[in-house]
């Protein structure tokens, strides 16, 4: 991110979506403002009110723009701390750019991508956190995921960090004035108590940490891979699951050589599956094998398998070798093809062939695994569907406590493991009854990661990593 004198320039840029819509919003912001704006927009007052909205022709010189609403934001009362103006004009995207080349003529630059939302950060509208919690609003793709990220926006996670950050500075205080008077043998404070803070830290931080997987899942949905044997239907319940006819079907085995990826989402939640090749150890082409392998990966990198098998043909040595290679807590089983035997499902078939599996002596809790895990299915079915996703929405549901704090960002876990790390290694010595200044130099470790976390302490790399994704006009 581009600092030093080009933080006083004022910026400008369209802030929604770009192309033909009803308006479009152009944002300004910097010293300049008013003085820039004010020379398009003759209609606007000398000194206009705060959060007032303006009517009028945008004209640059003589040459009339568009009819255009003009809302101004006092300095310290906008998004970004500073001076900002913000034109709705008609949602066209040659007269969105005549209005930004007459702002650039007057003195003002085009924004990065992100700085707006940069500014606010440096002028301390917002910390770290809620900075890319803004960036992942904008790119929320469930409700879920919007909550989610509202929630860090309004400060949800940086509140409880910040809690963390007192305790530490608490503790930091105490045993650099017990090094000061170390040499007179005086206490500053009893061991005992700073195990005791050390424990709550330690406790919040756990906690985080472990809340990263459910929080990935709301921000990026389930990734849901579909495997098994060639020719069991995994094409068809993916068009199923997707709701379009995205895969090809055929009879003809090996049809799917390539992995193919489709978006849906239910009741709230995201979920991206994934179609893969068939598994078989006599395919002879050289894509085809390709594509198994992909297969493999793809199951690797999944949150979620669906082991698909025919069920008319039964569950065979194949099947089983492939589903013995799968791991039950990320496993649905899905029985294919229940339209062609009759609409009966043979459950304890499924348990029997399952039992004399290695797959079955890895599963936890073998009867919720078969009461919530097996479904037997027909890609005909579009009932299918929703009693599947039903499911795994409750699983996850399972998973995640409404308005609990969740950490959803890699930076943000990489941080607070590294703050755990130092956190464990700081109560050790504690118990061993090391000398303060060894307690102190762990502990900074971790008050560093935390003042990382919310941007209290940062560099150019950690402000790249997280701005370098937004988009331009936010």
């Amino acid at each position: 991110m581009i600092r030093g004198d080009r933080d006083k320039d004022t910026i400008c840029a369209v802030s929604t979506p770009h192309g033909v819509g009803g308006i479009s919003v152009i944002r300004i912001s910097g010293p300049k403002t008013f003085e820039i704006v004010s020379k398009l927009c003759k209609f606007l007052p000398a000194h206009p009110e705060s959060h007032k909205v303006y009517f009028g022709n945008l004209k640059d010189g003589d040459k009339e723009i568009d009819e255009v609403l003009v809302t101004y934001f006092q300095n310290g009362r906008s998004f970004t701390g500073e001076e900002v103006i913000e034109i709705s004009c008609h949602g066209s995207p040659l007269i969105c750019q005549n209005i930004l080349n007459s702002l650039v003529q007057l003195g003002a630059r085009p924004a990065d991508r992100g700085e707006f939302t940069y500014r606010a950060f440096m002028n301390g509208k917002l910390d770290l956190v809620q900075a890319e919690s803004v960036l992942a609003l904008i790119e929320s793709q469930s409700q879920q995921a919007a909550k989610l990220a509202l929630r860090q926006l309004k400060g949800q996670l940086s509140n409880k960090l910040e809690e963390v950050e007192d305790d530490m500075t608490w503790i930091l205080a105490h045993a650099e004035a017990s090094i000061d008077f170390s040499t007179e043998g005086i206490d500053v404070v009893d061991n005992s108590v700073v195990q005791v803070r050390l424990k709550k830290i330690e406790g919040i931080l756990k906690d985080l940490v472990g809340t990263f997987k459910v929080g990935r899942l709301l921000k990026d949905g389930f990734r849901v891979v579909l495997t098994g044997l060639p020719n069991v239907g995994k094409s068809s319940l993916l068009n199923l699951f997707l709701e379009d006819e995205r895969a090809i079907v055929t009879d003809i085995p090996g049809t799917t050589r390539d992995v193919i990826h489709g978006d849906t989402s239910y009741e709230g939640v995201k979920f991206t599956f994934v179609d893969t090749a068939g598994l078989r150890d006599e395919a002879t082409d050289l894509v085809e094998r390709i594509g198994i392998q992909k297969s493999y990966e793809a199951q690797n990198e999944s949150d979620v398998v669906f082991f698909v098998f025919d069920i008319e043909k039964g569950m065979g040595a194949e099947e089983a070798q492939i589903l013995e290679s799968l791991d039950p807590q990320k496993t649905f089983i899905l029985a294919n093809k229940i339209d062609r035997i009759g609409g009966s499902k043979p459950l304890d078939l499924v348990e029997k062939a399952i039992k004399n599996s290695k797959f079955f002596h890895k599963i936890a809790d073998p009867q919720a695994f078969f009461t919530r895990r097996v479904f037997f299915v027909s890609a005909l079915d579009k009932k299918v569907r929703s009693s599947v996703l039903q499911e795994l929405v409750q699983e996850f549901a399972d998973l995640q406590v409404e308005n609990t704090v969740l950490i959803s960002n890699a930076r943000h876990y990489e941080n607070l493991v590294r703050a755990l790390e130092n956190t464990q290694r700081s109560q050790t010595l504690v118990d061993q009854g090391m000398g303060s200044e060894f307690l102190a130099l762990e502990l900074k470790e971790s008050l560093i990661a935390i003042h990382e976390t919310l941007g209290k302490r940062f560099d150019d790399q950690i402000m790249d990593r997280v701005f370098k994704e937004f988009c331009i006009g936010k």
